[in-house]
């Protein structure tokens, strides 16, 4: 089995994409508006993993579809759940360039 060389992961929930870079947490956008948010516990949060259906915690497995993120909330180190998972994908390079530009300029995850 090869080791997955991509860094950025998008993770799609009923409301709300999560963007991962590392399993770090650096961009969430409401999917209803397209809007980044600038405030959310789980921007600059660790992916520590997920949940399962039966409520089970796995640590490092790969997320897939059904599962519930599970991540480290920075600064307060608060649990941070999301909903379901509704799908897991790449995002497009457009979405990688805006959130990185608008968390350089301190717009989001500051």
């Amino acid at each position: 089995m090869s080791r997955e060389r991509r860094k950025h992961v998008v993770y799609i929930t009923k409301n709300s994409e999560y963007h991962c870079r590392d399993r770090e947490c650096v961009a969430v956008r409401d999917r209803r508006s397209g809007e980044w948010l600038r405030e959310h516990s789980a921007l600059r949060g660790r992916l520590i993993g997920a949940v399962t259906a039966q409520g089970r915690l796995l640590r490092r497995m790969r997320i897939v579809v059904g599962m519930r993120l599970c991540l480290e909330g920075a600064g307060d180190e608060q649990l941070v759940m999301t909903s379901v998972v509704r799908n897991v994908g790449r995002p497009k390079k457009s979405a990688t360039c805006a959130y990185a530009y608008q968390s350089w300029a301190g717009v989001i995850g500051a």
